[in-house]
């Protein structure tokens, strides 16, 4: 009897060096992940900083805030009109079936909420048609905003336990960090990307395909895409959801029990008449010091002889 098991998943790597057809667009893709991650840390951090400080505010935290005044009524058109939708389509509903919609509106962040979260920033980015985002696919800008919203709820989880217990920490958790490297990992879905012929794998804003028949593609379905930059080249990795089938085996009333220990290396027993099975684990013992001893002893030489606290 077998039972299918619903998510197997098996990732495939292909590593992309300078001179592959595809390894500028790889380039760009990576420089604009690490735009598109600065740029949304840059406002949610004008937002947060601005509106905590008691000092007047700086210029670029007054561009970000008159930016955020200047579009939020083109945000909130797109609430409504998406409100609107939903409404008309549980209309067409029966009456037992329809569902309560709500309209959620934009406000301004300010001194008692100075923070912005995802959906408003998302919102704002449409709105402004902003460049970074768009330079991306949708689904690529999104995830990368999402994992810096991440980062942020994790620095106000530990500003607040740091009020609490002070004594926890070196000093005050600081605000996420831009990044300063020239590249940042992107991952696209599987909406962006697409397998083709069980060959190619096709990316967004490009005509370009890359050959993927060497790693033995089959079956499967993709779930998703990361590139990832790594010694000036970049790691492709695919993770596909492999179909498979677990073994079930049929009941025997004929069980086998394995106790492991220390002197003796394991102690097997089963319910069939069989005589129990002893392993004594002083051999493997012995292998396994005269390793220690070696290494320690090859580690002595390397460091000149010097202790570990020693540098």
């Amino acid at each position: 009897m077998t039972k299918e098991n619903p998510s197997n998943y098996k990732t495939l790597q292909i590593w992309i060096k300078k001179g592959h057809r595809m390894y500028s667009y790889f380039q760009e893709c990576c420089h604009n992940a690490k735009n598109m991650y600065n740029t949304t840390n840059f406002y949610i951090r004008q937002v947060y900083t601005g509106l905590t400080q008691e000092k007047e505010l700086q210029p670029l935290q007054k561009e970000v805030l008159a930016n955020i005044h200047k579009n939020i009524g083109k945000m909130n058109d797109t609430q409504l009109l998406a409100y609107q939708k939903k409404l008309e389509k549980e209309k067409l509903k029966p009456k037992e079936e329809q569902k309560e919609i709500t309209c959620n509106l934009f406000s301004e962040p300010n001194f008692e909420k100075p923070y912005v979260d995802y959906n408003f920033l998302d919102a704002l980015f449409k709105a402004m048609i902003q460049n970074d985002y768009r330079a991306l696919p949708t689904q690529c800008s999104q995830s990368i905003m999402k994992g810096l919203f991440q980062n942020w709820k994790s620095f106000f989880a530990s500003l607040k336990d740091y009020k609490k217990n002070p004594n926890k920490y070196a000093g005050m958790p600081r605000i996420p960090k831009y990044i300063r490297s020239s590249e940042k990992e992107i991952l696209y879905t599987n909406q962006d990307c697409i397998i083709k012929n069980s060959r190619f794998l096709k990316f967004p804003k490009t005509k370009l395909q890359l050959n993927i028949g060497k790693l033995g593609f089959t079956e499967g379905k993709l779930k998703q895409v990361r590139v990832i930059p790594k010694y000036n080249e970049y790691v492709v990795e695919l993770v596909i959801d492999v179909p498979s089938e677990q073994q079930i085996i049929e009941e025997n009333a004929r069980y086998m029990s394995i106790d492991l220990g220390i002197d003796n290396l394991a102690t097997i027993v089963t319910n069939t008449g069989m005589k129990p099975v002893l392993v004594k684990g002083k051999h493997v013992k012995s292998i396994n010091q005269y390793y220690n001893k070696m290494k320690s002893h090859f580690t002595s030489i390397l460091r000149n002889g010097k202790q570990t606290n020693e540098g």
